[in-house]
């Protein structure tokens, strides 16, 4: 599978300050460009080891459901510090219906005004979602949604049954059926400043949702 980590427009605000080195520093109180990226960093191998840990859950989940039953309460799987929540719907018959939700920190880091240096905050939580309905023929996914940043970046995925036709609407989506398979991100949201669970999440929903639109996904949930 090519794991792709999330690629975006913005880059981290630089502000230049000629009096920067001046700054007194009391305990850790500012964090230069280079610490908060570094903060944030997160390697292929994270992110594909994040995406076998969340398979394999699914997979465990589908094999103890009955069939024509559903989760009364979600499979939960840890990744870093915050847990996925798993349901799962197989009362539609030829189909099996899953949804994976997360929360996530906003950014934790923002400009201090002094240099080309930050501070710490106390983040707000956002939400981050697959909904996907697979078809227990093949395994492949018919459709889906994906909701990162509470909804902020929204795509929405179908693939036709009999002529196995796929179409996806999202901004910042881009797939192009049979000519380039979406396996990158690009959006106007500035990741600069969030920590590494949220970055691995949400690259790890995104290379998901991504491969389960190919003509052949790489990725079966419940084969």
């Amino acid at each position: 599978m090519n794991i792709q980590n999330i690629t975006f427009n913005n880059s981290p605000i630089y502000k230049n300050n000629t009096n920067s080195k001046n700054v007194a520093f009391k305990g850790k109180t500012f964090y230069t460009i280079e610490e908060v990226l570094d903060a944030s960093k997160v390697s292929k191998i994270e992110i594909s080891d994040g995406i076998e840990k969340l398979t394999n859950k699914i997979k465990f989940l589908y094999k103890i459901l009955k069939q024509n039953d559903r989760t009364t309460k979600p499979l939960t799987t840890q990744i870093r510090d915050t847990f996925v929540y798993i349901n799962m719907d197989k009362t539609t018959k030829g189909k099996t219906k899953i949804n994976l939700s997360a929360e996530t920190n906003s950014p934790i880091y923002i400009y201090s005004g002094i240099g080309s240096l930050y501070n710490k905050i106390n983040p707000q939580l956002e939400k981050q979602s697959l909904d996907i309905t697979l078809l227990e023929k093949d395994g492949r996914m018919h459709q889906g949604t994906m909701s990162l940043n509470n909804g902020a970046c929204t795509t929405i995925f179908e693939r036709d049954k009999k002529t196995g036709k796929r179409n996806a609407t999202g901004k910042y989506f881009v797939m192009t059926p049979n000519i380039r398979e979406c396996n990158t991100q690009s959006y106007e949201m500035d990741p600069f400043g969030y920590d590494r669970t949220s970055i691995t999440i949400r690259n790890i929903f995104f290379n998901l949702f991504s491969n389960l639109t190919k003509v052949k996904p790489d990725i079966n949930l419940i084969k």
